[in-house]
């Protein structure tokens, strides 16, 4: 789509959605790296998530909770792959 034949309430309309868009980005925590003896304040767990890999190897997994302050924060950790459990890697 050429941008020239946009017009101007369309042209505002792509920017505001934009700007929503890398606003709830931005609104998301990075994750800290878990060191091991760290105090963690966690309340809530809301996901918890691991790269998958077809071999036994630690990866990483990031878990999304719920401090005491109800700020959203994100932890990652290392963990053996689920291949290692499984007996095939």
């Amino acid at each position: 789509m050429n941008s020239k034949k946009l017009g101007p309430p369309v042209k505002i309309v792509f920017a505001s959605l934009g700007l929503l868009l890398s606003c709830n980005a931005l609104g998301e925590s990075l994750p800290i790296t878990y060191k091991y003896g760290a105090k963690l304040d966690i309340v809530k767990v809301l996901s918890i998530s691991t790269e998958y890999t077809p071999v036994c190897k630690p990866v990483d997994r990031i878990m999304k909770y719920i401090d005491s302050s109800g700020k959203t924060r994100a932890l990652k950790y290392r963990v053996l792959s689920a291949v290692c459990s499984s007996g095939r890697g």
